[in-house]
């Protein structure tokens, strides 16, 4: 089973890499495509994934944390244990789908701009910004 899950991150980290080859190479000859909306969104959950397969692999010490020492100094019990910066990544992984775009809004992009779906209807549409009721 942890093979499988491995094999299938792997698949995609590679399906990811290649995407973001195809976004620098669109970049270099005529501007950004949609590869750099597929890349947010893929990457930001395939990161969730990574580290959720982390900390299955840990099992019941993933839940064990002793805090977010700042790593830098060679003192520091939080940098020498191995399984604090899994915890933390992991943590910190869920704030990828959430900043630069929630994958909702990465998803609705993508909808509207490659797949042509309608947006969502919205009442304030070509209302001038000062107009739209606030507060």
């Amino acid at each position: 089973m942890l093979r499988d899950r491995l094999s299938q991150l792997w698949l995609r980290s590679e399906a990811q890499r290649l995407t973001a080859e195809r976004s620098r190479a669109a970049a270099t000859v005529g501007g950004p495509g949609p590869e750099g909306s597929i890349g947010k969104l893929v990457g930001a959950e395939l990161n969730q994934h990574i580290y959720q397969w982390c900390m299955d692999l840990l099992g019941p010490e993933g839940i064990l944390y002793h805090g977010y020492g700042s790593g830098d100094r060679e003192d520091d019990e939080s940098a020498k244990d191995w399984r604090g910066p899994i915890q933390q990544r992991f943590l910190r992984s869920k704030a990828n789908t959430i900043e630069g775009g929630t994958s909702e809004v990465m998803r609705n992009i993508l909808g509207e701009r490659i797949l042509g779906l309608p947006g969502d209807l919205r009442a304030d549409a070509g209302m001038p910004w000062k107009e739209i009721p606030r507060g």
